[in-house]
């Protein structure tokens, strides 16, 4: 069996299941280099999940969006409320956004800021202190947008660092937390 077959045969990406013949060395490499840069839990195999991020990331290298007939490109392993779309659908929460472009269609498949965006728009308040920041994103937000492709390095207070297939960035996410009126943002740092 070569190690293209053996590796496409399992239901998970598994470099160890890859037999070696002549010729499979690069695809060798490129199984492990991947396995490495998405297996999220380090167990050896890409779950359905770990690898719909591969290829969905694979696939925004190079222009291609999923058909929403065959996939959704919005789907998360958690969802349960809708993708937002426009700036009607933020609702009463729409005041509570900074720096977002709310009147074009938000697109998590294209963008952290996006992702972000569609999540927080579920949320009924912002959270108003940099505890309550730092909280919230790690129960409300960081699931789902690492199921999105952003896999979050830290969470401290109204700040996180994420990493995509764009680069690694620092985000400051709450403008005005600790103080009357806190809204969400989208503040690259140090950029």
């Amino acid at each position: 069996m070569s190690a293209v077959n053996s590796i496409s045969s399992s239901p998970y990406l598994n470099t160890t299941s890859a037999t070696n013949t002549s010729g499979t060395s690069a695809l060798q490499d490129l199984a492990s280099m991947l396995l490495k840069n998405f297996d999220g839990n380090a167990d050896g195999k890409l779950s359905s999940d770990e690898f719909s991020n591969l290829i969905t990331g694979l696939a925004s290298q190079f222009g291609v969006t999923p058909n929403s007939a065959t996939t959704s490109a919005y789907s998360t392993s958690v969802a349960t409320k809708p993708i937002v779309s426009t700036a009607a659908d933020f609702g009463s929460v729409a005041s509570k956004f900074e720096g977002f472009d709310l009147g074009r269609a938000q697109d998590p498949s294209k963008s952290a800021k996006d992702a972000f965006a569609m999540l927080a728009a579920r949320s009924a308040s912002v959270p108003a202190t940099k505890a309550e920041a730092e909280s919230w994103f790690n129960s409300s937000i960081k699931s789902e947008f690492e199921a999105l492709g952003h896999k979050v390095n830290w969470v401290s207070g109204d700040k996180m660092s994420f990493t995509n297939w764009q680069g690694t960035y620092e985000i400051d996410f709450i403008r005005g937390v600790d103080g009357p009126n806190p809204a969400y943002t989208w503040l690259v740092q140090g950029a």
